[in-house]
């Protein structure tokens, strides 16, 4: 834990996850991400519970000149239009993704896809970068994803999409809303 005077706040390292009375750091092979320790995007655990690398995932690719050539991770996904991204693949619900992964649902071809930045420590909005670039700089200090649209639910898995307006915050993704 550091304590950020800006915020006169304490907030967990970069490798480890808020828990009650302080914060755990993550394994040697995990990251945080999302309040929780578990393997980066592109890996999974292996038999001897070791993050490892899974081929053809976050692989990186391009929609007409480089496509993804895994067999199980032949989808492309790109953000807003662009050509480039990375493999990933389809998905019906969250069950069909790797448990760092959520399922687009909400896209129009769903697949799974990570929420960068997710659950990094933060003491104010410059903190937070990618996906999740709004710092929590209440309650939990840490990066959550913002300007989710209440019907479509594009939250991470295990999150919704609450309506807090009345506090003068839009929608973020939260565990539970208020």
């Amino acid at each position: 834990m550091t304590f950020v005077e800006a915020a006169n706040a304490c907030v967990c390292n970069a490798n480890a996850v808020p828990v009650p009375g302080g914060c755990q750091a993550c394994a040697s092979d995990e990251v945080a991400s999302g309040g929780k320790c578990g393997c980066a995007a592109g890996e999974t655990k292996s038999a001897d519970n070791v993050c490892v690398a899974v081929a053809g995932l976050g692989d990186p690719c391009n929609t007409t000149t480089a496509p993804c050539t895994d067999t199980t991770y032949s989808f492309c996904a790109t953000k807003s239009g662009a050509t480039t991204g990375t493999c990933t693949k389809e998905c019906g619900s969250n069950d069909d993704c790797n448990t760092a992964y959520t399922c687009a649902t909400w896209e129009p071809h769903p697949y799974c896809r990570t929420f960068e930045g997710l659950g990094a420590s933060c003491a104010g909005p410059a903190d937070c970068t990618a996906d999740a670039g709004f710092c929590d700089s209440f309650m939990t200090h840490t990066c959550v994803v913002a300007g989710c649209s209440l019907t479509a639910n594009e939250c991470p898995r295990g999150t919704m999409c609450c309506d807090l307006s009345q506090f003068g915050l839009g929608t973020l993704c939260a565990a539970a809303c208020p």
